[in-house]
């Protein structure tokens, strides 16, 4: 694959964050107005597996494919071409059976596919991953990425199964779908995403293989704090919670070292604006994982991710905040897309409806504490949806442009 296959597929994963918002938009009218076509679970469907596989894991699959290139021969490079092209396929199928039909056999199949895709993907990267140098320091955040990705998929086979044969038990259902959550957002995101990292952090820069440890190590211990409602024996609680804290404590000692040895240096050739998508990425994963600890009290679980707008909101810290964000800044920093002024608006634009977002689900959820009526608060997440698909049409636009600072 060739630079300008690269090109292609970033101004393909921006028209997925168009869509992405598009759906979003369409919801929050319905909530906020009257608008009688589709159904909203359908659109929800729809909203979450696009945002997954056709935004998220599209740019992720395409900026490991790029870590392995240097490595391998442009006829090596076709498979995963092919692997893309296909994952993208799946995810627009998803999109428009998810909409029409919700969960049936075509939406199922083309999810299916999706997975297929990725145990493929992964069978290939592990294979082509011996080509790389044996210390490349992304090599174990981008295999342990995609076998969690692989890992995931038994939370939508579960929830197929049910689907299909009608025969739905609730704390089974919610534990399918935290489970598959848990191992996309924590799991095949987080890592992948520090594998492009890693890629990029100076030569003499600390080592990362105690991180990795520690994050391998607790990725599995921290699922179950989707599920302290389970009743779970003392031990593994206690487990629970030790992991969870772990993760907290060794990321910030990570942000520390980061920005101490960031701070008497250089940041690099990006502009100061771009920095900031990194800066705000790295302080929603801070506040994901402090709310992760806080969340081990399970009377506090409870209480606190049974009101739907907090819930919604620390969903969108983790997409939006964490991952979007985070691809925007790489997509810009890669130069896939180009700075300019029309780019450095649309994109900070972005950031603010990102921050809109949130507020908003935040006080939404404060006020479902008291019984609270927020005035208009529906028409407020509207409005900041609102701004987010202006923002990914104008990044859209912009990616035609060839207008550089």
């Amino acid at each position: 694959m060739k630079a300008e296959n690269f090109n292609q597929w970033f101004r393909w994963a921006l028209i997925s964050l168009v869509i992405v918002a598009l759906y979003g938009t369409m919801m929050r009218y319905k909530i906020a107005f009257d608008f009688p076509f589709f159904d909203q679970r359908n659109l929800l469907h729809a909203h979450s597996h696009f945002a997954f596989s056709g935004w998220i894991s599209h740019v992720l699959y395409a900026g490991l494919a790029l870590l392995l290139f240097p490595f391998l021969s442009e006829r090596q490079r076709k498979k995963y071409n092919v692997l893309i092209s296909l994952n993208l396929f799946s995810a627009f199928g998803m999109l428009i059976a998810f909409t029409l039909q919700g969960y049936k056999a075509v939406s199922i199949s083309f999810s299916t596919v999706s997975i297929v895709i990725a145990i493929l993907f992964t069978w290939y990267f592990v294979t082509d991953a011996k080509r790389l140098p044996a210390h490349h320091r992304s090599k174990p955040w981008a295999i342990a990425a995609l076998c969690l990705n692989v890992l995931s998929s038994a939370g939508p086979f579960s929830l197929a199964y049910m689907m299909m044969s009608k025969n739905i038990q609730l704390d089974f259902y919610l534990g399918s779908v935290y489970y598959y959550l848990h191992f996309q957002y924590n799991g095949w995101f987080f890592f992948a995403a520090m594998a492009l990292v890693a890629a990029h952090v100076p030569a003499n820069f600390p080592s990362l293989k105690k991180y990795f440890n520690v994050f391998a190590a607790t990725v599995i211990p921290t699922f179950f704090l989707s599920i302290l409602w389970a009743k779970l024996p003392a031990w593994l609680y206690f487990i629970t919670v030790a992991a969870s804290v772990l993760q907290l404590i060794i990321w910030i000692v990570l942000v520390i070292k980061v920005y101490t040895f960031l701070r008497n240096r250089n940041l690099g050739k990006f502009a100061h604006w771009i920095n900031i998508f990194f800066y705000a990425a790295a302080f929603a994963v801070t506040v994901k994982f402090l709310l992760q600890t806080i969340s081990v009290i399970p009377s506090l679980s409870q209480l606190v991710f049974g009101i739907r707008p907090i819930v919604i909101a620390y969903l969108h810290l983790v997409l939006l905040g964490v991952y979007s964000l985070f691809i925007i800044g790489f997509i810009f920093s890669k130069e896939w897309l180009l700075p300019s002024k029309y780019t450095r608006v649309a994109a900070l634009s972005f950031l603010a409806g990102v921050v809109l977002n949130e507020l908003f689900l935040g006080i939404q959820g404060v006020a479902a504490f008291t019984y609270t009526p927020v005035l208009y608060i529906n028409q407020m997440l509207f409005g900041a949806a609102v701004l987010l698909l202006g923002s990914a049409v104008a990044l859209v636009i912009s990616s035609r442009k060839n207008v550089s600072v």
